[in-house]
């Protein structure tokens, strides 16, 4: 965690020093963003954004570029912190981790205090641990349809909720929308089918290849050449050649029941991105899962569609969507901090 106090300058006069950010269009919005906030004069600026972020290097070095952000900050009046947050630390089921530059021009302002942890670690510290993919989507149904046959039902929902984050999640009064599925490719269908609970891409294919090797041995003894073999199986559906490929190491990969899920990003339609995969059906996870494992609530529908008969329908447009979001449970903790903050500084606020 960084701070950078206050500094005098003018307004927008002082971006011109800083052109060389342009060379990157990403860059170029924050540019933008502080471009606005200068006239807007916000008593609070919240800047979001992926780990890396902090890294990114400008003018050869590492850490640059927000640096520069922080420098303009200060410039603008601005006392700011950053740091990285760990959405799973505020609630989330989920292993997200972004980069948070929290700055205010009416005193010190603090990244938000974690209410939650990796459970290993809460004999040495206080609060909750991690919510679960388990505590996450155990009320939903398992084998979501094609279509919307779901929605609207008051008994949809295989169970009651079981735990806090689930009773946070039931908001509608009926079985929400977004909870379908679709059809996959059988060549992804197969792989996922030999994906085990939690297992990383290295461990699957390590595990199938040798289970393949003692077949291809087998066919070997039989008088047949380790290459026909293994041609032979593959046709006989017995071995699945993906396995001997090197992939992510999340590819493929099915979540684990007892740990938040990996970073919901805007390809989870894809489930060669990443640990997408439901824990234990063939098949990735639905737009409501995923909003789930992103804190969304039930009462917020996704529309994916201008499709009046199809609305909320289309998968790759609703987890694109999901991906890009910032938590609500996360996007909570922040405005917490900042509301108190301004509260506590009010008499600063009243003097400026």
């Amino acid at each position: 965690m960084r701070r950078t106090k206050a500094r005098k300058g003018s307004e927008l006069a002082r971006f011109g020093g800083y052109n060389k950010l342009d060379q990157d269009p990403r860059n170029d919005l924050v540019l933008r963003f502080l471009e606005v906030a200068a006239v807007l004069k916000p008593k609070v600026i919240v800047i979001e954004n992926v780990p890396q972020f902090l890294s990114h290097y400008h003018d050869g070095n590492k850490g640059g570029i927000a640096q520069q952000v922080e420098e303009i900050l200060g410039q603008m009046g601005y006392e700011a912190v950053c740091g990285i947050v760990n959405a799973a630390d505020y609630g989330v089921p989920q292993l997200r981790q972004r980069a948070v530059i929290m700055a205010s021009r009416v005193g010190r302002i603090t990244l938000p205090v974690q209410t939650h942890c990796d459970p290993e670690l809460l004999t040495n510290r206080k609060g909750h641990p991690w919510v679960t993919v388990q505590e996450a989507l155990a009320d939903l149904p398992p084998d979501p349809q094609l279509h919307e046959s779901l929605a609207g039902k008051r008994d949809a929902y295989v169970a009651a909720p079981q735990n806090a984050f689930a009773k946070l999640m039931r908001t509608s009064k009926t079985f929400p929308y977004n909870h379908i599925t679709r059809n996959y490719q059988s060549q992804v269908i197969s792989i996922i089918q030999e994906m085990r609970e939690g297992e990383t891409w290295d461990e699957a294919s390590d595990r199938m290849r040798k289970k393949y090797d003692k077949l291809v041995t087998k066919e070997v003894a039989q008088g047949k050449p380790a290459a026909k073999a293994r041609k032979y199986l593959e046709k006989e559906g017995k071995l699945i050649p993906a396995f001997y490929k090197r992939y992510y190491w999340s590819a493929y990969t099915r979540l684990a029941w007892d740990r938040p899920a990996l970073t919901i990003t805007a390809n989870a339609n894809f489930l060669g991105s990443g640990r997408f995969t439901h824990p234990e059906c063939d098949r990735g996870i639905t737009m409501r899962e995923a909003a789930r494992l992103q804190s969304f609530d039930d009462a917020f529908t996704f529309y994916t569609s201008d499709n009046p008969a199809k609305p909320t329908e289309n998968i790759g447009v609703g987890l694109d969507m999901i991906g890009e979001a910032v938590p609500p449970l996360l996007s909570k903790a922040i405005g917490e901090i900042v509301a108190v903050h301004l509260d506590e500084n009010n008499k600063i606020l009243t003097e400026k």
